[in-house]
């Protein structure tokens, strides 16, 4: 988390749930194709940040940094609740097949 700070304002760390949930609200709207839901966030976020500092460039370079550890973030929790709940399933199954005396 140091290593963030370094990089990110810590006024800017507020954007990285906003950006979560705006992403969370976009997986739900199937008119918009998911390679767009990237450049959403992105556009929001540098907005966001050049609202708050003013017309600079460090304003748009925290955009894009706030952007892409929400992004990390994201796949973190995902891949981690995914594979957790896979890890989960697959058992079940060879549990279930092991009760009706089938082998894989």
């Amino acid at each position: 988390m140091d290593l963030l700070r370094l990089y990110i304002y810590p006024e800017t760390f507020i954007l990285i749930p906003a950006l979560y949930f705006i992403g969370l609200i976009l997986d739900q709207t199937p008119v918009i194709p998911k390679w767009i839901h990237a450049w959403i966030k992105l556009i929001f976020a540098v907005s966001a940040c050049l609202l708050y500092y003013g017309f600079d460039i460090r304003a748009v370079v925290q955009g894009v940094l706030v952007t892409g550890t929400e992004m990390v973030f994201r796949d973190i929790i995902h891949n981690t609740i995914v594979g957790i709940y896979e890890r989960k399933t697959e058992q079940s199954n060879i549990d279930i097949t092991k009760r009706n005396g089938k082998d894989e």
